[in-house]
């Protein structure tokens, strides 16, 4: 995905963020990764905005894709694929 492409209320699915990805949470609904801990950049930023995050999920970017929708739990660390928008 390029980063252009993100569109407001959008979940983000990425291997993994760094600092050139925090404008984007302002704009993203949650996020999820497929490498990090709970204190990854993603994590740590995804906290400050108050934003649903699961982080190591090792496969995320592999199972979705652009138009599923997804439900993000970030208590209990799911993300639950729903269906194709």
């Amino acid at each position: 995905m390029d980063a252009r492409e993100v569109q407001r209320g959008e979940v983000l699915v990425a291997p993994v963020t760094d600092v050139g990805w925090t404008p984007y949470f302002t704009v993203i609904a949650a996020l999820v990764t497929d490498i990090g801990s709970s204190v990854s950049h993603g994590a740590v930023v995804a906290r400050e905005y108050g934003l649903p995050c699961v982080v190591n999920t090792l496969v995320a970017t592999q199972v979705l894709e652009t138009g599923d929708r997804v439900r993000v739990d970030g208590d209990q660390g799911l993300v639950t694929k729903l269906d194709r928008h």
